[in-house]
């Protein structure tokens, strides 16, 4: 086997494989082509509003071929991180199907040690934040499930949870956790559910700041595809250099 040929890709799901709720061209097809090459795939999103299942269902409805133990994103994550500390206790800004994800999980809105943010929609009103606020205030520590700042819905552009969670890393002087992308710990969880080393794996995406990011702190290759959230002018000083950058991932196939 070519010591460059990758075991496993990393792909990101909006914007590299969908966009604005339709399969971006020739995405089914390259993930079928990798799948008849033998490559082990995962698929790593950002998106926090939907459990694993419910981006498996969403995924399927679309067309792609994906199982759902293949799907990765923060709120899965964050699910791990919190039963390593059974006893810590959260109040939860997150959409109320992801709540009942977190069961087992201790809720105390009045101490708790942990605010977790997530995609919250129209949640994030005045009330809701300085709530918030004044529980990082009397102690709690800040998760967030990812930090995108916006994203592309079918309606058009929106704030992301990173907007709101940036407000109260602020106003709080308080550093989030961050679970989802580009997070080692994310990336780490990962690779270990591959037993893969990071020279063995190739991370695709849309987002410079998230997946480049990502990949480059785990040293691992990637590619950067002309989809979704990327713009031009994100190449001339890059917060991160991918290994390739590709018009789409349906050109991924020319690569390996």
């Amino acid at each position: 086997m070519n010591p460059t040929r990758p075991k496993a890709f990393l792909i990101d799901l909006d914007g590299t494989l969908y966009f604005k709720g339709e399969p971006c061209p020739g995405a089914i097809e390259t993930v079928n082509y990798l799948r008849q090459e033998k490559y082990q795939l995962r698929f790593l999103t950002n998106t926090t509003a939907k459990t694993p299942k419910m981006l498996h269902a969403q995924m399927q409805a679309l067309g792609f071929g994906i199982y759902e133990n293949e799907i990765f994103n923060a709120t899965y994550a964050c699910l791990l991180y919190l039963r390593a500390q059974p006893e810590a206790s959260c109040h939860f800004m997150v959409d109320d199907a992801v709540k009942a994800f977190f069961e087992g999980i201790p809720i105390d809105n009045d101490a708790p040690d942990f605010v977790v943010v997530g995609d919250y929609g129209e949640g994030f009103d005045f009330h809701a934040l300085n709530n918030a606020f004044r529980l990082l205030i009397d102690g709690a520590e800040l998760i967030a499930l990812q930090k995108g700042l916006y994203w592309f819905s079918p309606e058009g552009i929106r704030l992301d949870c990173g907007a709101f969670v940036t407000l109260l890393e602020a106003a709080a002087g308080k550093t989030a956790t961050i679970m989802g992308k580009p997070s080692e710990m994310f990336f780490k969880t990962v690779l270990n559910n591959l037993q893969l080393a990071p020279k063995d794996v190739v991370v695709v995406g849309d987002d410079i700041t998230s997946d480049i990011v990502g990949a480059e702190r785990m040293k691992m290759r990637s590619i950067l595809v002309k989809t979704g959230k990327f713009k031009p002018n994100q190449l001339e000083n890059p917060v991160a250099k991918p290994t390739w950058v590709l018009d789409s991932v349906s050109a991924l196939a020319q690569l390996f």
